[in-house]
């Protein structure tokens, strides 16, 4: 597997060159308007990677709110290689498993999208979900969206890819404390601004990146929360 956390040294010490990174997925990624002026989990690893890693590190959002596996493959051509990206997170499953998509077409098209990205020179790193809140959400949803959330374990480990393991990090949460889990959550299937706070400390680590410096008027929130993770 490659070293993520090599790579990025590898930009740092080169800033005379230029590494794009893009955020490949669905409402989740997307930049919109529901954020209310706050930033969403790409926004957080953006500030990070400039703060940490240089001027030379661009992240593109092409998060699309409502898209499937199938709908990144139809749009990969325009929405990623066209910007000759180094690295490629890819954050995608929700839409599937709400419209029953299968879990074996479900793996097919992620390993699909996967594989374009690697014969096009750039890192995939596969991201699962923070956990939904179930009991509000369709009716055997959470059967299938453990099975998505697997599946990118899954193929991570057997295209030995890096793996940004956010479910992992809520699901526990979410079983523990239900009532606090819901500070977290605009609605049963989206984090809200300090969901997405949370998803970009996770992801900063996943990385190898230094901790997110926490704004003084939600530290108190994020220390709650990260007492209950």
């Amino acid at each position: 597997m490659q070293d993520v956390a090599e790579m990025i040294n590898r930009w740092k010490e080169s800033q005379d060159e230029s590494f794009r990174v893009v955020a490949f997925g669905s409402s989740n990624t997307e930049l919109s308007w529901w954020s209310n002026g706050r930033h969403n989990w790409v926004d957080w690893l953006y500030i990070n990677f400039r703060a940490n890693i240089g001027r030379n590190v661009t992240v593109i959002n092409q998060g699309i709110g409502g898209d499937t596996t199938q709908l990144l493959l139809n749009r990969i051509d325009r929405d990623v290689l066209s910007f000759g990206p180094s690295m490629v997170i890819v954050t995608i499953g929700g839409n599937d498993a709400a419209k029953g998509i299968s879990l074996e077409q479900y793996k097919e098209n992620l390993e699909r999208i996967c594989s374009i990205i690697q014969k096009n020179n750039a890192l995939p790193v596969l991201q699962t979900y923070y956990c939904p809140i179930y009991e509000d959400g369709i009716e055997g949803f959470e059967k299938l969206f453990e099975g998505f959330v697997q599946a990118n374990r899954d193929i991570s480990k057997k295209l030995e890819l890096p793996l940004i393991d956010q479910y992992s990090n809520f699901e526990p949460f979410y079983r523990r404390h239900k009532e606090d889990y819901k500070m977290i959550m605009r609605d049963w299937i989206h984090v809200n601004y300090l969901g997405n706070f949370l998803m970009g400390l996770n992801a900063s680590k996943a990385l190898g990146l230094p901790e997110l410096e926490v704004p003084e008027d939600i530290q108190d929130d994020v220390n709650f929360l990260l007492g209950k993770m």
